[in-house]
């Protein structure tokens, strides 16, 4: 009797235990390529996965749904092809660290939908050269993610941006999302801009993503690495500044090696090059008193350089007329003043001459005019 009795006991515990194992959360693994065949086919609770190699299609006549508590994962190396369409509702998340097709095809249906993909950052000792002989990062590497869609908005403040490790990173960012890179060579110098930013490529899965406004930007459209450019020397790297060689009447500046600003165009050097130049002034003016000042900055060309310059002091050449400056660090512009016509100088000249004799004549008279004063003062005195 007792055995029958726990017989009967332990066949209720196990009908029991049965409607929990059905609604128990499962693991399913897609390893054979197929296709979906039901927009319900995901279930709540359960995580797909999507495994390495294998590829699961979504039909152009189907729309799949993720419900609520349901996870799709495309693990690495895996690919989800969507020719129709997903829809992640409420509570469901699509996870993708493989490769994701037709990526517009995917839709949020509720505040708490995901569909992320994972971006992939190098330690940078994997890229030759980022990694100095000290042991500094030559770069800093940070990203963040924007659903505005507006470029110029999203890089004018709105991005909150998070740092990389030099160690790497493995992060998840919303799909059909911009996403924002900053590869920002670190400075030597304090104060100093030696290095542009722009030259530092990042690549997403091996192709060029655009540099604008400081960053790298792209639409994340699957899972990606995130790689950099080699730094073979700080050569290929160093920033480039734009020198203003004016062109104005009676005079011409020229670089030592010919450079010549013809119509307001610069003269472009890479930063520590050293550069020197001369004033050539036409005959026709030579009789000029000129000045030629460096001004720290560039395109200053229509200010008045009374105030611009008045606390510079102007340039020396040296004993051959050229002009130098010896370590380029910043944008320059160069002023020649004082440049005037010969015939001006001699009018102005003339000009002078005939103002001193006029008032040399005045001179004259009133002297004159006070000695006689003085006569008959003396002689009244006198009397």
């Amino acid at each position: 009797m007792k055995k029958t009795l726990a017989v009967i006991l332990s066949v209720i515990m196990l009908l029991c235990c049965v409607p929990f194992a059905a609604n128990a959360a499962e693991a399913i693994i897609f390893d054979v390529s197929t296709s979906f065949t039901s927009s319900n086919q995901l279930i709540s609770g359960n995580t797909y996965t999507v495994s390495e190699g294998v590829t699961m299609t979504v039909p152009s006549d189907l729309t799949l749904y993720i419900p609520a508590g349901a996870v799709l994962r495309v693990a690495e190396g895996g690919k989800l092809n969507v020719l129709g369409s997903i829809i992640v509702m409420d509570g469901g998340s699509l996870l993708v660290e493989g490769f994701l097709y037709g990526a517009t095809n995917v839709a949020l249906n509720g505040e708490n939908a995901t569909a992320l993909c994972e971006l992939r950052f190098p330690a940078l000792n994997t890229t030759a050269g980022l990694i100095d002989k000290t042991g500094n990062a030559r770069i800093k590497v940070s990203y963040g993610s924007s659903a505005n869609g507006n470029i110029y908005e999203d890089q004018q403040g709105t991005v909150a941006y998070n740092d990389v490790s030099a160690l790497g990173a493995s992060v998840m960012a919303p799909l059909n999302q911009y996403v924002y890179i900053k590869a920002e060579i670190v400075e030597p110098e304090n104060g100093y801009d030696k290095f542009d930013d722009a030259l530092m490529n990042v690549y997403f899965n091996g192709v060029g993503v655009p540099f604008t406004q400081g960053s790298h930007h792209t639409l994340l459209t699957t899972s990606g690495d995130i790689s950099y450019s080699s730094w073979i020397s700080d050569d290929a790297f160093l920033k480039t500044y734009n020198i203003y060689l004016p062109t104005g009447e009676g005079y011409t500046v020229y670089g030592r090696e010919g450079e010549q600003s013809a119509d307001g165009e610069t003269v472009k050097l890479k930063y520590g090059q050293s550069f020197s130049f001369r004033v050539e002034i036409d005959p026709e003016f030579d009789m000029s008193a000129y000045e030629v000042y460096i001004y720290n900055g560039y395109g200053w060309a229509n200010l008045d350089t009374s105030t611009l310059l008045k606390d510079i002091a102007p340039a020396q050449p040296d004993n051959y007329g050229y002009y130098h400056i010896d370590k380029i660090q910043g944008e320059h512009t160069i002023y020649v003043v004082g440049v005037v016509k010969n015939e001006t100088i001699l009018m102005v000249g003339d000009i002078l001459d005939m103002v001193r004799n006029v008032f040399e004549m005045i001179k004259g008279f009133f002297e004159e005019l006070m000695a006689l004063l003085g006569i008959s003062l003396g002689g009244t005195e006198a009397a």
